[in-house]
């Protein structure tokens, strides 16, 4: 039976190299064409534009790979099937689980590689790419207004100022903004922390923050925060507490400018980063739901490679031929229909309609089931 398993394998694994091959080539053609005035029109050197697509891959991969696990299950177990190879290894005994194990057993495995190549690599991966398009691509500012909401960072607090308010060299701020407006320079429901060590030493809680112009700032402007509280602490205890309707803060180092490109995007984050902005939000009083989606879907997209291949293996080995052009057209079907429902039940969790834990696994749910469905109805 091992000369059975390494058959059905290396037919399996031929066809997933070919079709994530194919894959990638044509989703970086499709990009390439798209932005290849760009890059011809901002002299971009061929070398960057390497080191983008390069960056690039490693998500791609993560993207296309249960299309492609899908489509080479269908042609692998469908070709079995089209030259009658199945009907011959069930007249020798095996069942139809024990010819597809082999298949099942490398869908299993690599969704544990795509959850470490997802945690490990994609993140860094993301960050040079934007850090490419930013430095090389995009070298014209973009002054359109922006809108973000829960916004996190952390700076150091340095210099004199740290020293005449007793901090060390481990002193840092920690700023959470719920909601900001690039076009008026405004920022809703702030807190910004102040760290020595691990121990806080003030916190501002306000309702706003805005960015008031002046020509006598290095930076061209100053913070002022507008209707809050500032807590003072001592040790494990709150010191002194005031409330204002104003506070200049000059001591605030961030622009505006810096504001509007602090934010990560989830997919350039490894889920401990993810995690721990989460925390901030929710510690914060910000609502951390959209994120969670973001956070469960680190884990439940990456296993998708062997749902998938456990809905499409089973059906391929029915009735339906999935040779040449019915098995593209099929494994294109289910795969819409898969991402289809991935990216529903992710909007739906975004914005309160579905819990965060069952908006990112549904489109597993459904398909795990239908692919047990499949399998156990199959002929045997």
């Amino acid at each position: 039976m091992r000369l059975l398993d390494q058959y059905i394998s290396r037919k399996f694994l031929f066809n997933l190299f070919f079709a994530l091959t194919a894959f990638a080539s044509i989703f970086i053609t499709v990009d390439l064409v798209e932005a290849l005035s760009d890059y011809i029109d901002k002299r971009v050197p061929a070398m960057v534009i390497a080191s983008y697509y390069f960056y690039f891959l490693p998500y791609i991969i993560v993207l296309t790979m249960p299309v492609a696990m899908l489509l080479a299950s269908m042609f692998s177990v469908g070709q079995l099937s089209k030259y009658n190879e199945i009907t011959a290894m069930k007249a020798a005994g095996q069942s139809l689980y024990r010819i597809l194990l082999p298949i099942l057993t490398i869908a299993f495995l690599a969704s544990g590689l795509m959850l470490l190549f997802a945690e490990k690599v994609v993140p860094v991966a993301n960050q040079r790419k934007i850090e490419i398009k930013h430095h090389y691509i995009e070298r014209v500012p973009q002054n359109l207004p922006t809108r973000l909401s829960n916004l996190y960072f952390q700076e150091s607090v340095g210099g004199d100022t740290a020293r005449q308010n007793g901090k060390t060299s481990d002193a840092v701020r920690r700023v959470f903004i719920g909601y900001y407006d690039d076009a008026s320079k405004t920022a809703q429901k702030i807190s910004i922390q102040n760290y020595n060590g691990i121990f806080i030493v003030e916190r501002i809680d306000a309702l706003q923050m805005r960015w008031e112009e002046r020509d006598d700032s290095t930076r061209g402007g100053v913070w002022e925060i507008l209707q809050g509280y500032r807590r003072r602490f001592e040790g494990d205890r709150e010191a002194v507490a005031t409330r204002f309707d104003f506070l200049s803060m000059p001591e605030l180092s961030f622009t505006p400018q810096v504001l509007t490109k602090v934010q990560k995007e989830p997919e350039e984050m490894s889920y401990g980063e993810l995690q721990k902005f989460i925390d901030e939000v929710a510690r914060n009083g910000g609502n951390p739901d959209r994120w969670l989606v973001d956070l469960y879907l680190k884990i439940s997209f990456p296993l998708a490679n062997f749902i998938i291949v456990l809905f499409g293996a089973p059906l391929a080995a029915g009735k339906v031929r999935s040779g040449g052009a019915v098995g593209v057209a099929l494994s294109l079907v289910v795969c819409f229909l898969y991402f289809g429902t991935v990216k529903t039940a992710q909007s739906m969790g975004q914005n309160g309609t579905l819990e965060p834990l069952l908006a990112a696994w549904l489109g597993n749910l459904i398909f795990l089931v239908a692919g047990a469905v499949i399998l156990v109805r199959a002929r045997k």
